[in-house]
C-alpha cells in the first residue's frame, strides 16, 4: 500500500503482525487493539476465544458472542466461502477442542473499534488492511510483483482488505475441502465496515475470480480482482 503521511506514524506489533497508525493521538487505538488481541487471538492460550475453543468456558462474553454471530451471518451470506470455523482443520496443531479461528475477521473487527477511538482524519494499517477516516490515496499491489501497484485509488471513510496467496503463504483454506485455495491472484474489498471487508475478501478469494465477481456484483460489493497475469476486474466502482 502507498500512503502519504498526516502525522508521525506510530507502529506496534499486535495480533501477530505490525499495526501502524497515522493519527493525532494513536494511543487509545493501540490500547483497544491490545484489548481485542487478549480476547480473540487463538495464538494466545489465555485469550477468551482460545479458552472457549478448549471448552474451559461455557459461553462467550456478550462482545465476543456478537462478533461471532456477525461472522456466522457473513458465512451464511457467502454460502460458506467464508467460514470462521476453519479452525477445525488445524485442531491437531492448535491442541484445541473448538473450531473458531479469528484469522478472517479479527483484524477487521479491531480496525472498526480502533478507528472509533481516533479523532479527526486518520489512517490505520493493520497487517496490510487499511482503514481510513477522511481521504487517502492507496494502492493495490500486483499479486506477483509486490513492489508494483496494480491499482491506485482514493479511499474515503472506508476500509480496504486484500486477500492473496502470496500474502498468506498458501494459508487461505477452502472450507469445503480443508485444503489451500489454488493460487490465482488477489482480491481487494472496499467497505465502510472493516469487519465486512476482511471477511468478504477471504470469501471472494475462496470463490475465485469468475464466481467471485458474479457474487460481488449480485450483492453490490466493491471488489477489485487482480489475476497473476495482471488482469484487473472491478465488480463495480466505489
Amino acid at each position: 500500500m502507498i500512503l502519504a503521511l498526516l502525522f508521525a506514524v506510530r507502529a506496534q506489533f499486535l495480533m501477530g503482525t505490525v499495526c501502524e497508525i497515522d493519527a493525532a493521538d494513536p494511543e487509545p487505538a493501540f490500547a483497544e487493539a491490545r484489548r481485542i488481541e487478549a480476547m480473540i487471538s487463538t495464538w494466545r492460550e489465555d485469550s477468551e476465544l482460545s479458552r472457549l475453543n478448549r471448552g474451559e468456558i461455557a459461553s462467550p462474553s456478550p462482545e465476543l458472542d456478537a462478533m461471532l454471530r456477525q461472522a456466522m451471518a457473513i458465512s451464511r451470506q457467502t454460502n460458506g466461502a467464508f467460514d470462521p470455523t476453519v479452525g477445525r482443520f488445524t485442531l491437531p496443531r492448535r491442541g484445541a477442542k473448538g473450531s473458531i479461528d479469528e484469522g478472517g475477521f479479527g483484524k477487521g473487527y479491531a480496525l472498526d473499534r480502533m478507528l472509533a477511538l481516533t479523532h479527526g482524519d486518520a489512517v490505520l494499517n493493520f497487517g496490510g488492511q487499511i482503514a481510513v477516516r477522511g481521504a487517502r490515496e492507496v494502492a493495490v499491489a500486483h499479486p506477483r510483483h509486490r513492489d508494483r501497484p496494480a491499482v491506485t485509488l482514493t479511499l474515503r471513510n472506508a476500509s480496504l482488505s486484500t486477500s492473496s496467496d502470496s500474502e498468506q503463504s498458501g494459508h487461505i483454506l477452502d472450507p469445503a475441502t480443508g485444503k489451500s485455495v489454488p493460487s490465482w491472484g488477489s482480491v481487494s474489498v472496499i467497505d465502510s465496515s472493516a469487519f465486512r471487508a476482511d471477511a468478504l475478501s477471504t470469501a471472494l478469494y475462496v470463490m475465485g475470480p469468475e464466481r467471485g465477481v458474479a457474487w460481488a456484483r449480485a450483492h453490490n460489493i466493491v471488489a477489485i480482482f487482480v489475476t497473476d497475469s495482471g488482469e484487473i476486474t472491478w465488480s463495480r466502482k466505489p
